[in-house]
C-alpha cells in the first residue's frame, strides 16, 4: 500500500487512482472479507457499481428506438419491470418485444459485466430461470447470451452501446437526491475505523485531496475527448452552455451550442455595433434557434401587456426576422426545454440572455482567449495570495458583471419588474463553472502545451478555493464519513475536498446499504 503522504500536492496527480489500483491488486481474485472487489473497467479508469447500472436501466437512460440483443435480435422495451429490493432477479414483471418471439413477460437481471452471471452462479440457481433478459453495462465474454439452470438461452442487452449520453452525463442525470434525501444516514465503516485506528485529520484530508484531484482529472478527460474534434474556444463555450442548463436543461443547451457554434456566431453578428446592441442581436439569434422566441412558430399564446416587454419582444422579432434567412440550421422547439421544477430565475431565456452578454463582451476572440490573457497577466507575480485573488476576481467578473436592461429586472417575459436589478448568474453558478469547466479545460490546454506553471496555478486556485454551499450529497457524505462532527468543517475546508467527497460518493456510496468493505477509503484506513 503506497504511503498516502508521498504524492505531490502542487499538481493534479493520479494518486487516488494509484491507491485504488494498489488496494484492488491485492484483492482482485480473493475479494475482501468475502466480497468481490469493485469493478474497474480496464482502459477507462471507470469505477461503476451494479446499483448504478440498475438506476440506468430503471430510468431508461438509453436510446430505445433501435435496440438489439447481443445475438442481433431487435428488442423493444415496453416496461423495465418493478424494482426488486429483495432476493432474486433485480426487476420483476418486465415486458419486452423480442424479434422472432413477440411479447415476453418475465424478470430482468442486471450486472456490470456479462461474466457476473457466472461469477454470481445464477446459472445454478432455480430462482433465475424466470429471467427473460440479462442486462449488462459491458460484455466481457465471447458468448452472446447467458444460460439458466434449465439450460435455456437468455437474451442479453449491452447498455454501453445504447446510452443516450456519455456515461458521466448519464450518471449526472440520475437523481441522486432521490436515493439520499430524507434517508437516515448510517455511519460508514470508514467512520468507525477512523475512530478505532485514530486516523488523523491530516491523513483524511490528504485522501480527500487526492480524490478531489481525480474528479478534475476525470472532467479533463471528458473535455479532452471533445477537443479531438473541436478547438478550445468551442469546447469552453459548449461546456459553459452545458453548465448553464443545470441538470434539467443540459442536453438542450449542448444542442444549442452545437446548432450555433462559436465560430458561426461571430460571422453572423455585426462587429461595428455597440456591445449592448450586439447582446440583443445574440439573444435574438440564440433564442430563435432554441425555439424560444415569444411568437415563434405556433407559440403565439403570449401577448405582452406592458410597453417595456412589448418593445423588447418587437426588437427581438425584428432582429430574428433579419437573421433567419441567413441560417441553414433548423431551430429547436420549446418542447425540448424543461421548466418544471426550475426556479424562474434559472429559466432558459434568462440563461441565454446571460451567455449573450458574455459572448458579446469578449468578441471576436472569445472567452477562452480572454481567460488565457488573465492568467498570462500574472506570469511575473510570485505572491501566491495575490495571484489567487487576481485570477479568481478576473474570471468570476466575466460571469458576475453581466447586466441586461430587461432580464436583470425580470425573471419571465412580462413578469413583475424588480425595483433593483438581479444578477443573471449568481456566485454559486459562477463558482461551479470555474471549478467544473474552466479549470478542467485549462488543465488540458496546460498539458498539451507542457505548461507546468499554468497547471501549478490551476492547482493553487483549486486547493485554495473556499467550499461551496453544501449539496445533499455533500451533507450525506459529511454525515456518513465524519458524523457532522466539529472536525467536519475543519477538514472539508476547500472545494477540492468537497469534490473529493463527491468522487468517493460516486465511486462507492451511491446507496447507503452498499457494503462498505469494498470502499477504497475504508480499505486504506485498515491497511495503513
Amino acid at each position: 500500500m503506497p504511503n498516502i503522504h508521498t504524492y505531490s500536492t502542487n499538481y493534479f496527480s493520479h494518486a487516488y487512482r494509484q491507491i485504488i489500483h494498489s488496494l484492488y491488486a491485492n484483492t482482485k481474485n480473493k475479494g475482501v472479507n468475502g466480497y468481490s472487489p469493485l469493478h474497474i473497467l480496464e482502459g477507462t479508469e471507470k469505477l461503476i457499481k451494479e446499483e448504478l447500472v440498475r438506476c440506468i436501466w430503471f430510468g431508461q437512460h438509453i436510446r430505445k428506438d433501435k435496440l438489439y440483443t447481443e445475438d442481433g435480435s431487435r428488442l423493444e422495451i415496453l416496461s423495465p419491470g418493478w424494482w426488486n429490493s429483495e432476493g432474486g432477479p433485480d426487476f420483476k414483471h418486465a415486458e419486452i418485444l423480442l424479434e422472432g418471439k413477440g411479447l415476453i413477460k418475465g424478470n430482468v437481471e442486471i450486472h456490470v459485466f456479462a461474466s457476473d452471471w457466472i461469477r454470481h452462479q445464477h446459472n445454478k440457481q432455480k430462482a433465475y430461470n424466470t429471467v427473460c433478459l440479462h442486462v449488462v453495462m459491458w460484455n466481457d465474454r465471447e458468448e452472446k447470451y447467458s444460460k439458466n439452470l434449465a439450460g435455456q438461452r437468455i437474451p442479453q442487452l449491452t447498455l454501453s452501446k445504447y446510452l443516450d449520453a456519455e456515461l458521466d452525463d448519464v450518471i449526472d442525470m440520475i437523481d441522486i437526491e432521490f436515493y439520499v434525501k430524507g434517508k437516515k444516514v448510517n455511519p460508514g465503516y470508514c467512520r468507525t475505523e477512523m475512530e478505532n485506528h485514530t486516523a488523523g485529520e491530516q491523513w483524511l484530508g490528504h485522501f480527500l485531496d487526492y480524490a478531489g484531484d481525480e474528479r478534475i482529472l476525470q472532467k479533463s478527460k471528458r473535455y479532452e475527448t471533445w477537443l479531438e474534434n473541436l478547438p478550445f474556444e468551442q469546447t469552453l463555450y459548449k461546456a459553459v452552455m452545458e453548465s448553464l442548463g443545470y441538470k434539467e436543461n443540459k442536453k438542450p443547451f449542448l444542442m444549442l451550442a452545437s446548432v450555433m457554434p462559436h465560430k458561426d456566431i461571430h460571422c453572423l453578428v455585426p462587429e461595428d455595433i455597440p456591445a449592448q446592441d450586439k447582446a440583443v442581436y445574440l439573444q435574438a439569434l440564440l433564442l430563435g434557434l432554441a425555439g424560444l422566441m415569444p411568437r415563434q412558430g405556433h407559440l403565439k399564446e403570449y401577448e405582452p401587456q406592458d410597453s417595456e416587454t412589448t418593445y423588447y419582444i418587437n426588437t427581438l422579432e425584428h432582429t430574428w426576422n433579419a437573421i433567419r434567412p441567413k441560417l441553414n440550421q433548423i431551430p429547436m422547439t420549446k418542447n425540448e426545454w424543461t421548466y418544471s421544477g426550475i426556479r424562474p430565475a434559472n429559466f432558459p431565456e434568462r440563461r441565454i440572455a446571460a451567455i449573450s452578454h458574455i459572448l458579446s463582451a469578449h468578441a471576436p476572440k472569445g472567452i477562452f482567449h480572454h481567460i488565457l490573457n488573465i492568467f498570462q497577466a500574472t506570469e511575473d507575480d510570485k505572491d501566491e495570495y495575490r495571484i489567487i485573488n487576481t485570477l479568481t476576481h478576473g474570471i468570476q467578473s466575466i460571469f458576475l458583471s453581466i447586466h441586461d436592461p430587461y432580464w436583470s429586472y425580470h425573471y419571465t417575459l412580462g413578469g413583475k419588474r424588480f425595483e433593483r436589478p438581479q444578477k443573471l448568474l449568481g456566485k454559486e453558478r459562477t463558482s461551479h463553472i470555474f471549478i467544473n469547466v474552466i479549470i478542467p479545460v485549462l488543465l488540458v490546454y496546460a498539458r498539451r502545451h507542457n505548461d507546468l506553471r499554468l497547471e501549478k496555478i490551476l492547482h493553487l486556485l483549486y486547493r485554495n478555493y473556499m467550499p461551496l454551499p453544501a449539496t445533499s450529497v455533500i451533507r450525506f457524505m459529511e454525515d456518513r464519513v465524519l458524523g457532522q462532527s466539529k472536525e467536519s468543517k475543519k477538514i472539508i475546508n476547500s472545494v477540492r475536498r468537497q469534490q473529493g467527497l463527491y468522487q468517493i460518493f460516486k465511486d462507492f456510496c451511491e446507496n447507503d446499504t452498499m457494503s462498505c468493505n469494498r470502499c477504497a477509503l475504508y480499505l486504506s484506513i485498515i491497511t495503513r
